[in-house]
């Protein structure tokens, strides 16, 4: 039973004696550092020193251990089955800032926890694949503990051989295991992080060593694969997206990289930093389509310079369209819901928007609750927790398990001339997800900056099914009384009503904005009314007494050509 697994490690650990020791006081490794950093503040925060005792927040829940040598590795976590918060622990990435202030007791601490994840993960325990020895758990432990060395070196802290060398043999391994073991299985963000990781530990070495030799091509073939023509990620998570931007700054700042490969990725860096903006509320922080989360990466104010501002903004690759006035914005998707070749990221959000009102988010994405395959990962990713058009009890994703995608339909941007007219800053989308049931859905977006902004749907086909669209507030907005939708929060008034169908309930709701912390939101429901062969909405967002309503006959205009265009 043991043969395998003593095996495997004798040759994991072979391939690691033959790497050369990593020097924690490399220059490159110093300014791939400040980006860790970045990234493990907005994590961790800026002094994590809970986890010297034992006490870690993982995925916004908080653990403790009760001291750092009774950490239960193999615990469940509150996720099931699920290996995200185990994985989360075996990242280490508290120990970047926490040894980013040089205290020798904090190193002393990050060595004995790395000891005690080695003496409960050994290769024969059950299940340690999935977790701590994930090759994505390791490219994150390699890339934390280098950098939380280099941190710590440059702040002045004390030297200690044990405890340093220990970490270093530790990285050494996990060099080596990722190297055997790249996640081309599931490729994108996961085998870019194990290039990434690769490129950091050649960075501390002096060059790419002999065995890394396929590394910079791989990262050429990286950088295609994840990086959209528009600069969007093809993964069309803005959370991910912003992981990978940190990313591509630590494959610049380490130095190893080809002529070839350093081109392409100052191109595309130069692409994605400002489509990270179009994927950014006036608040300076991502919105949450797809498996995104609030808290994951650094805010995009942080990040980049915040560029997209007044006007429209479009992705087209990547299927964002932005639009923009003052402190107003509203961001739509109307692309492909992920990558043909892995979408597991992906939720129901075709035609799904998220608005912000006066720097406030209005509508917000459901966000994440769980990873865990269930009852709440499936809600989480329906069509139904989403701000889009659907027709109900139907799915145009179908899903499974926590990250599995079957059949699925497309969504697209609209941009014929004839709808344009009735509002200073439109968009539009249709999406065909519900062709098995003969149905399609299109949406017209119309933003009077400062003013309202009118959401016009319409469904055509599948006679049979209700139609309805959502729109989740979050809290902070207080709700008044009467048929109709009024919210309020601090001076600002939003109130909502309909010109086509109309609202049957403002019900009580749940969002998740960041992973796994429930907070209280009111879902908006409208129902459309009935046509000759369509059904349409339009439901009318003010936050101003002067908001220009269009009028019956535009109304009637839009909603034809949104059906022949």
């Amino acid at each position: 039973m043991q043969k395998f697994p003593q095996v495997a490690r004798r040759r994991v650990q072979k391939a690691a004696d033959a790497l050369p020791q990593p020097d924690p006081a490399a220059a490159p490794l110093g300014a791939i550092a400040r980006f860790d950093l970045l990234l493990q503040q907005a994590v961790h925060g800026e002094d994590p020193v809970g986890v010297t005792s034992g006490r870690f927040a993982l995925l916004n829940r908080e653990f403790d251990f009760g001291g750092v040598d009774a950490i239960d590795w193999r615990g469940n976590f509150n996720e099931g089955n699920n290996p995200l918060r185990r994985m989360n622990l075996a990242y280490m990435g508290y120990a970047v800032p926490l040894l980013a202030h040089g205290r020798a007791a904090d190193l002393a601490a990050v060595a004995a926890i790395l000891h005690s994840l080695e003496e409960q993960n050994g290769f024969a325990e059950a299940g340690v694949f999935r977790d701590v020895w994930n090759a994505y758990t390791a490219s994150h432990r390699l890339i934390n503990l280098l950098c939380g060395l280099a941190l710590y070196r440059a702040a002045g802290g004390a030297a200690d051989e044990a405890a340093e060398g220990a970490m270093l043999d530790h990285v050494r391994l996990c060099a080596a295991f990722i190297a055997g073991n790249l996640e081309r299985d599931l490729q994108y963000n996961h085998l870019l992080k194990n290039l990434v990781a690769l490129a950091v530990f050649s960075a501390a070495a002096g060059g790419i060593p002999p065995s890394f030799a396929f590394l910079d091509g791989a990262i050429r073939a990286s950088l295609r694969q994840n990086v959209l023509e528009d600069g969007g990620h093809a993964e069309r998570c803005p959370m991910y997206h912003a992981l990978s931007v940190l990313d591509l700054e630590m494959l610049t700042a380490g130095g190893v990289v080809s002529r070839e490969t350093g081109a392409m990725l100052t191109d595309a860096l130069a692409r994605m930093k400002p489509a990270l903006s179009v994927m950014t509320h006036p608040d300076g922080d991502i919105a949450l389509f797809n498996d995104s989360w609030l808290g994951e990466a650094p805010a995009t104010r942080d990040l980049v310079p915040f560029t997209a501002g007044d006007g429209i903004s479009r992705l087209r690759d990547t299927g964002y369209v932005r639009l923009g006035g003052g402190r107003d914005a509203v961001l739509f998707d109307c692309g492909k819901c992920g990558p043909d070749d892995n979408p597991g990221h992906a939720h129901a959000d075709f035609l799904s928007v998220e608005i912000s009102i006066g720097g406030e988010r209005f509508i917000v994405d459901p966000g994440v609750p769980t990873y865990t395959a269930g009852k709440a990962r499936d809600a989480s990713r329906s069509a139904a927790a989403h701000n889009g058009p659907h027709f109900a009890g139907a799915e145009p994703i179908e899903f499974w398990k926590s990250f599995r995608v079957g059949r699925r339909g497309q969504a697209w941007e609209l941009t014929d001339a004839r709808l344009g007219g009735i509002a200073p800053l439109w968009c539009a989308g249709a999406q065909n997800g519900y062709a098995p049931l003969g149905g399609e859905v299109r949406r017209f977006i119309g933003l009077w900056p400062g003013k309202a902004l009118l959401i016009a749907d319409l469904w055509t086909g599948a006679p049979g099914r209700d139609a309805a669209s959502h729109f989740l507030v979050p809290e902070g907005w207080s709700l008044a009384a009467g048929r109709d939708g009024a919210f309020r929060k601090g001076a600002t008034r939003v109130r909502l009503s309909c010109f086509a169908g109309k609202i049957v309930g403002i019900d009580k709701a749940s969002c998740w904005q960041r992973f796994g912390v429930e907070q209280a939101a009111h879902r908006v429901v409208v129902q459309p009314g009935t046509g000759a062969g369509f059904r349409t909405a339009a439901l009318w967002i003010t936050w101003s007494d002067d908001a220009p309503e269009p009028s019956s006959e535009a109304l009637a205009g839009l909603f034809e050509s949104l059906r022949v265009c």
